[in-house]
Order: structure tokens, then C-alpha cells, then sequence
């Protein structure tokens, strides 16, 4: 299969291939869905078979990736006879496959009921389900102390105190399918939750098992604890500060700052003329994102929202990263190429390239200079497999 636009961005955050009097194209192995070949049309035409699918006026480029998502969220599941254990798998099968919709073609489900996201991850790997869903790295319960951030959700949260009660909550977590751990340790205050000793022990738990794990951590003192234990992923790291942002590069640990969810709260308080418990939030998001993204660290796309039919919106992250100051190219690798290396899926998915997972959307426009160009989905593939839009599965149509 070949598929065609007027342009590829890659999602390395540079590079863009666009050609003079003919437009780009991609080549698919329709047996295996890996690229085979990507560049000027004319060119891949002549040199590679298959059937052709143009997409014209249109760019084609990575399948997105959202690293904080949450399918399977407490609130997503109803009361009563209904509200069963199946009912919320049902629930939880909707969401997944509407992420397709905003063409999200990997996601990383954090905070969910233990064992139901990684049973849907597995279902789909056994070929049991009767229609794609994208690629899911399930984390299963998050963890919190007891009366911390998350033991508020019936199924949001699991209960532990101490080190040991952390590990063999880890252990529990990755018996039922975690492929990573999430940590729940701040609300707002300016007050930890879990102990440094604490935090420490579910590190080591989580690497000796050769496994990742990802905080939940906004204010400085409890970011400060989750650097010095050396995690994978610090997700929101509101009131990052500099200084962090350096020891955060040098050990190698990524942020998921979750722009979208606090500047649009934040932006309701505007609305009525006065500031709400999410304005500093956004302020610091504002006035920081583009420095600490220009001195290195790594940042990846998470929307931190439950999903519902209308999809994952990681499209109005990327929006507000440009707004914030980075530019399309930058905020698209965030979103792309930066989720994959996050993931550890690098050699797999997050960019157009040879060898690669077909993971790929059609976006009308060009986001490479209009980023929301990104709300206008025409198509998307995951693994070579149309999935939504064009050429998707029957009833689906584009954006």
C-alpha cells in the first residue's frame, strides 16, 4: 500500500518532507503494516506496489501518543446494577477505541482498575477483539498513602503505607498486567504525602523488576523527593524549578506537564474576570515550559482526562505548548517521537520512518505551521490497519 500528501513531518521535531511539483509518500507492507519506504511520491510509485490511497491537501504524520490518560476512570463507571465489573470493561473498550477518533494510536493508561486495561491490552494482542484499539501501556491501580491524592476514587487508588506495603502493592500491580507503576504523592499543598524512604523503596521495586515508574507530583518539595529517587516520569511537575529541571536531565527523568487540563480550568476563572485554585498553575506552565523544553528535558503529551466517546484530546496539549512557546515541530515531537523514547518504544512507533510500526495520520492542512490543524483528522492508521476515517472500519468517517 502506498499512501500520499503533500507533506510528511516526521515527528522529530525538524524535519519536514515536502517536494516541488510532486507530493510525499509513504510505502506499507500490507502483510507485516511496517513502513518500507518513505519519500517523493513519483519516486516511491515506481519503486514500490500496492494499491494507492491520496490524501491530498493533506499531511501525513505519526500516530499520536498520551501518556496520562486514564480509560477506565472511577467516574466513567455507572451506578447501580449497571455499574458492574462487565459494564466498565464495555465502558472501558469504548474509550479506548475512541482515541482513534483524534488520531491517538498509543497511550499510556494511568490510575486505572487494576487488571482491566491490561486485560483489554491483552485481548487486543490475542486477536480476541473484533476491531483494532490503539496500543495501551497499562499501569494499573495508582498508589497512594493512606487519605492521599487518589484514595479518594473508588477505583482509582490502592492503599499503601510503609515500604514494604508499597512493594508488595507493586508486585500485586505487575502480577495483574502493570507494565509500569504509578505513584500518586501531592495534592496542591506544599506538603509531601510519601516519605523519601517511601518513594525510594518503589523505585528500586519497580527497576530491580526492570519495570518504570511514573509520579504523580506538582509542588517543589515533593519533586525534589521524586528526583532523588530516580523515577522514569514526573507527571504535572507544576512548580518545577530550574534547578530540578537540570537534575531532572542529568538523571534522565522525563515530564508530562499536562498543560491542557489546568490552562483550561485556569482560563474558566478568566472567564469570570477573577483567578481559581488553577491559575498559578497555568502561569507556571506559561512562563516555564519553553525554557525548561529549551535547556532538555524531555517532555511528552499527557491530557489527564477521563475518556469518553469524543476521544483523547492530546491535539489541545500540543495547541497549548505552541501557545506556551514551543513551536508546532517541537510541540508534535512531544507528542510523538518523545512519547515513543518515554516508552522505551522507540525502535517501534513515534516517527515516519523505515522499520517502523505504520502508525500514521492523515491531518488535513499543515500542522508543521498551524498546529490545529491537528483537529482535522482524515484518516489514521495503526500497525498498517486503517482504523478511522478514510479507508477506516465501516460507519467511521473523518474529523
Amino acid at each position: 500500500m502506498i499512501l500520499t500528501a503533500d507533506r510528511v513531518i516526521t515527528g522529530d521535531g525538524a524535519t519536514v518532507l515536502e517536494y516541488e511539483g510532486t507530493g510525499a509518500a509513504v510505502a506499507i507492507d500490507d502483510t507485516s503494516g511496517v513502513i518500507l519506504k518513505v519519500g517523493r511520491e513519483e519516486e516511491i510509485r515506481k519503486t514500490c506496489g500496492g494499491g494507492v490511497k491520496e490524501y491530498r491537501g493533506c499531511t501525513l504524520m505519526p500516530g499520536l501518543i498520551d501518556l496520562h490518560v486514564h480509560i477506565s476512570a472511577w467516574g466513567n463507571k455507572p451506578f447501580g446494577y449497571a455499574g458492574s465489573d462487565f459494564v466498565h470493561a464495555y465502558i472501558t473498550l469504548r474509550n479506548a477505541r475512541s482515541a482513534f477518533r483524534t488520531g491517538v494510536t498509543t497511550l499510556r493508561s494511568v490510575a486505572d482498575k487494576n487488571g482491566l486495561v491490561a486485560g483489554l491490552a491483552w485481548a487486543a494482542e490475542q486477536g480476541i477483539l473484533d476491531e483494532p484499539i490503539p496500543r495501551i501501556i497499562p499501569c494499573g491501580n495508582g498508589i497512594c498513602m493512606t487519605g492521599g491524592h487518589g484514595s479518594e476514587f473508588p477505583d482509582g487508588g490502592d492503599i499503601a503505607d510503609g515500604p514494604w506495603e508499597l512493594r508488595k502493592r507493586i508486585r500485586k500491580n505487575l502480577a495483574d498486567g502493570a507494565q509500569w507503576i504509578k505513584l500518586l504523592t501531592s495534592r496542591r499543598e506544599f506538603v509531601p504525602e510519601f516519605t523519601s524512604e517511601e518513594l525510594e523503596a518503589a523505585v528500586d521495586e519497580c527497576h530491580r523488576r526492570n519495570r518504570k515508574v511514573a509520579v504523580h507530583s506538582g509542588v517543589p518539595v515533593t519533586i525534589q523527593q521524586c528526583i532523588d529517587a530516580g523515577v522514569d516520569t514526573i507527571e504535572h511537575g507544576t512548580f518545577l524549578s530550574r534547578e530540578q529541571a537540570q537534575q531532572m536531565i542529568e538523571k534522565g527523568i522525563a515530564w508530562v506537564p499536562t498543560v491542557m487540563v489546568y490552562s483550561t480550568f485556569a482560563e474558566e476563572g478568566d472567564k469570570k474576570g477573577e483567578k481559581n485554585a488553577y491559575s498559578d498553575s497555568r502561569d507556571a506552565y506559561r512562563d516555564h515550559l519553553k525554557e525548561y523544553h529549551d535547556m532538555g528535558v524531555l517532555i511528552g503529551a499527557g491530557t489527564d482526562v477521563p475518556v469518553d466517546i469524543h476521544g483523547v484530546n492530546t491535539y489541545l496539549e500540543l495547541e497549548y505548548m505552541v501557545k506556551y512557546g514551543l513551536t508546532p515541530l517541537e510541540a508534535i515531537r512531544a507528542g510523538t517521537s518523545n512519547g515513543a523514547e518515554i516508552l522505551g518504544l522507540s525502535g517501534v512507533t513515534g516517527t515516519v520512518g523505515e522499520g517502523l510500526a505504520a502508525d500514521l495520520i492523515a491531518v488535513e492542512g499543515n500542522p508543521a505551521e498551524d498546529i490545529t490543524a491537528l483537529r482535522k483528522i482524515r484518516a489514521v492508521m495503526c500497525g498498517g490497519t486503517p482504523v478511522f476515517g478514510s479507508g477506516g472500519p465501516e460507519g467511521q468517517t473523518g474529523g
